[in-house]
């Protein structure tokens, strides 16, 4: 195992440096985020405001896992396969009423709620001994945004 400077990462790849490839960084962890959106509609039971109306948005979802040690290709994880799942998450809640999804049944349907659902099934997917979900951001518009992460 050998452990890198950023600087030596940096030049690696170049040949610059000899060293063989690399498996763990021990200075730090990896972080991989992707998006991916969808439509719904829902409202705002108990809210005193417009939203308590039902309503919808387009709704942009960014997940993010994390890890310190990488594949041997030199990946934390392949990006198609984060997409894949986060779609498959997404799939289940796109052009749907998301009060009426059991997750949310006798719940709130918030984005803060959202970006809870969306950790917890990604959590299922994308966890395991070597990477770990660590943040999901769901955005009702280009201006506000709700995040979850442990």
């Amino acid at each position: 195992m050998f452990c890198f400077t950023p600087y030596a990462l940096l030049l690696a790849p170049h040949g610059l440096l000899d060293f063989p490839p690399f498996r763990t960084i021990e200075y730090g962890m990896f972080t991989l985020c992707v998006k991916d959106s969808f439509a719904a509609a829902h409202r705002l039971v108990g809210y005193k405001g417009k939203c308590e109306e039902l309503h919808g948005h387009n709704f942009t979802v960014e997940v993010c896992v994390a890890g310190n040690e990488l594949q041997d290709d030199g990946m934390l994880m392949d990006f198609a396969i984060l997409k894949g799942h986060l779609h498959e998450v997404l799939d289940v809640l796109d052009h749907k009423y998301i009060n009426d999804i059991p997750f949310f049944s006798g719940g709130a349907s918030s984005a803060e709620y959202i970006a809870v659902y969306v950790f917890s099934e990604m959590e299922k997917r994308a966890g395991n001994d070597r990477v770990s979900m660590k943040k999901v951001t769901v955005w009702e518009s280009d201006r506000a945004c709700a995040s979850y992460e442990r």
